[in-house]
């Protein structure tokens, strides 16, 4: 394979890599969707763009095979009609196909729709459901289908909303280190506080942690250039010890980006806002030593873990994030040294839904060994207490 003058690779194809579940064969018989009530979080969470983020409505989607095995995933409630419509006439076709083919067909149906939203997201969660059923049909773990060998990933804390201040602030980045994460992420910022309350707020943190444990921080995209080279400038004076800067500036701002990778001597991480592994050389040669694409947003697990292999390519941090128990076995598949969110405030709400899922302790997640993706939705307990509202059902 051929490289450019700055090192990177010139061709980065998604296909370079098979996977397991290229040659499996699906004839998918039936497809559920079922909604559950919303979960209320207490306290609500805010970041320095958006909140509160007071609920999540659960959504989850089961596709059932001619042989009787079935595979299930969470994926988006707002993206059901586009699944509806671009996805379902697909999953349900007339014959038993190789799932690459299968697969390649659903890319294709969602171009219009744009590789870099909504579906290309949706496209990521189905694929994650065909994923747990292959693992299924096999009676493996989904990190041993995979070719994984451990049931331990590797996890960092996160939270510290900015709604959270003073003391609370301080307890809960203390909470996080007794419970054994070496790595914390906080929040800061907001559109109406100043780059000194910035730092003061980081600072206070970073001092009341222990030398050894890691911390990171997360900016949501607030900051426009001239201010985010002032806050990295500011914040470097105070010789603080920073893990990584994550998302200063809009995402969708190349040149910002490379700007500010140029002046930083703080790592600076994007990535969880894209869709397509396509994008990311275009991130490392702006100067990013952090990837943090997350396993179900890109459109399919193969184009995840190619962006896993740039990052080891070029020597770069790497991390993901999303409903953390669903993505744990892919995380096992990204390296040694990848670490997967787990956002406490908002995630941490989720797994009372589960009768199976993996454990946290000591900083990391521990992996069921039961055969699948080891997330089992405890469905007759909701049924028993009328918390699902909705059901469709297509065969």
């Amino acid at each position: 394979m051929s490289k450019a003058k700055n090192g990177l690779v010139e061709d980065f194809k998604i296909e370079d890599q098979a996977m397991p579940i290229d040659t499996e064969e699906f004839n998918i018989k039936e497809v559920q969707i079922r909604t559950v009530s919303p979960i209320y979080f207490d306290p609500p969470f805010y970041d320095a763009t958006m909140g509160p983020f007071d609920h999540y409505e659960p959504c989850f989607l089961r596709l059932i095979d001619a042989t009787g095995f079935s595979g299930e995933c969470e994926i988006p409630r707002n993206a059901i009609l586009l699944f509806e419509e671009l996805l379902l006439p697909i999953i349900l076709g007339p014959k038993k196909r190789a799932y690459a083919e299968l697969h390649k067909e659903m890319y294709w149906r969602i171009r219009n729709e744009g590789f870099r939203g909504e579906a290309a997201l949706l496209l990521g969660h189905v694929d994650r459901v065909f994923y747990d059923l292959a693992s299924k049909r096999r009676g493996l773990p989904l990190y041993k289908y995979l070719g994984g060998e451990s049931p331990l990933i590797n996890a960092y804390g996160s939270g510290l909303g900015t709604n959270i201040t003073g003391d609370d602030l301080i307890r809960e980045a203390h909470s996080w280190e007794e419970r054994g994460f070496q790595t914390i992420k906080m929040k800061f910022g907001g559109f109406d506080t100043s780059i000194s309350e910035d730092i003061e707020r980081i600072c206070a943190v970073r001092e009341s942690l222990k030398p050894e444990t890691r911390l990171a921080i997360d900016a949501n995209q607030l900051m426009g250039l001239d201010r985010a080279v002032k806050f990295v400038k500011k914040l470097e004076s105070t010789n603080m010890d920073i893990t990584w800067l994550e998302e200063p500036v809009h995402s969708a701002s190349l040149a910002e980006i490379e700007r500010l990778c140029e002046v930083s001597s703080i790592k600076i991480s994007y990535g969880e806002s894209e869709r397509s592994a396509k994008i990311f050389p275009s991130i490392v040669k702006a100067g990013v030593k952090h990837l943090q694409p997350v396993a179900g947003h890109i459109s399919s697990i193969k184009e995840w873990l190619s962006i896993a292999r740039l990052a080891s390519h070029h020597q770069l941090d790497f991390s993901a994030g999303g409903v953390s128990f669903y993505n744990a076995p892919f995380n096992a598949m990204a390296g040694d040294g990848a670490l997967l969110e787990y956002l406490e405030p908002v995630i941490g709400h989720v797994q009372g839904l589960f009768s199976i899922k993996p454990d946290i302790r000591e900083g990391k997640f521990i992996l069921p060994d039961i055969p699948g993706i080891g997330v089992t939705v405890d469905w007759q307990r909701l049924d028993k207490e009328k918390r699902i509202t909705n059901k469709q059902v297509w065969n």
